[in-house]
């Protein structure tokens, strides 16, 4: 199998250069989308199919031995039940539900028995606004703007809590999706959530590749062969460019130099809470790095 390309950047400025999207000999246009990690370390796994996470199939079935793969799609009915339940509790309308939806989601014995068809297209309105609101979901979020995945991984690199030497930003060729065989692109329109507009976001799902009965185990994107079927040398499949942790602050302030900040991409107050605590992250001496700068959790 071919591997993902890599580039090892040393500075912030260097990364920002690399992403620029005025260089069209690199990215062409509508060929590429981005994502942001934390963490170099990390895989090209969804929330929904990762084991080391708290909220996972794993610890929520695992008792019963190893998550089959009827098991897997119950994990992720039931965290779409919950997510509509806490909307319903809050008087929130969420895009694409209705009573087919709920009807789906309390009969779903159709995707226990054959679990490669989930997700149906029929969730995947409600699967998006719960991904980019928190939630586990089989969805990966990506973005068609190179500098917000840039913003993500910095953000997230100087909040974690955790200790990682190197952030990376991904970039996924998209320009042959419609020949792809086990993962699918999943567009959807601007009004689905304000979030998702405003970070031009898109995503990828991977379907579920075992049997009823069958034990599950996910392959992370990077490991997939349709990422590299159609990939050229000036056109790679996958390309993965890291940049030091150390580098974090001013990659995000250069971001917010272009106009990517928290207050664009999370319309409302969430939003200008967010840039405030970037702000403070970027820019204090925090010896509290798993606290935030109002001292919320």
């Amino acid at each position: 199998m071919a591997e993902v390309k890599l580039k090892d950047c040393y500075s912030a400025r260097e990364l920002i250069d690399y992403l620029s999207p005025l260089d069209r000999e690199r990215w062409p246009r509508g060929h590429y989308v981005f994502r942001g990690q934390p963490c170099a370390s990390y895989g090209l796994a969804p929330a929904a199919y990762r084991t080391n996470s708290f909220f996972t199939p794993n610890n929520m079935l695992g008792r019963l031995g190893k998550v089959q793969a009827q098991g897997q799609v119950f994990f992720e009915v039931q965290v779409l039940i919950s997510f509509l339940e806490a909307c319903d509790g809050s008087g929130i309308q969420v895009a694409g539900d209705s009573t087919e939806l709920r009807q789906l989601l309390e009969q779903p014995d159709r995707y226990y028995i054959r679990p490669s068809e989930w997700p149906p297209k029929t969730v995947l309105p409600v699967l998006a606004t719960a991904q980019h609101h928190g939630a586990p979901t089989c969805l990966l979020d990506w973005t068609r703007r190179s500098f917000v995945a840039a913003y993500f991984a910095a953000s997230g690199a100087l909040r974690s809590t955790q200790q990682q030497s190197h952030l990376a930003v991904w970039a996924l060729n998209i320009h042959n999706h419609m020949a792809w065989e086990n993962i699918s692109l999943v567009k959807m329109p601007g009004g689905t959530s304000a979030n998702l507009a405003a970070q031009a976001g898109v995503f990828t799902v991977s379907s579920i590749k075992a049997t009823r009965g069958e034990h599950f185990e996910s392959t992370a994107l990077e490991y997939q062969e349709d990422v590299y079927r159609h990939q050229s040398e000036e056109q790679p499949g996958l390309i993965k460019m890291t940049l030091p942790v150390s580098e974090a602050g001013e990659l995000l302030r250069l971001c917010s130099d272009l106009g990517v900040k928290g207050s664009v991409l999370f319309p409302g107050y969430e939003g200008a809470a967010r840039e405030v605590n970037d702000y403070a992250y970027a820019n204090l001496p925090n010896p509290f790095k798993n606290e935030s700068f109002s001292g919320a959790k």
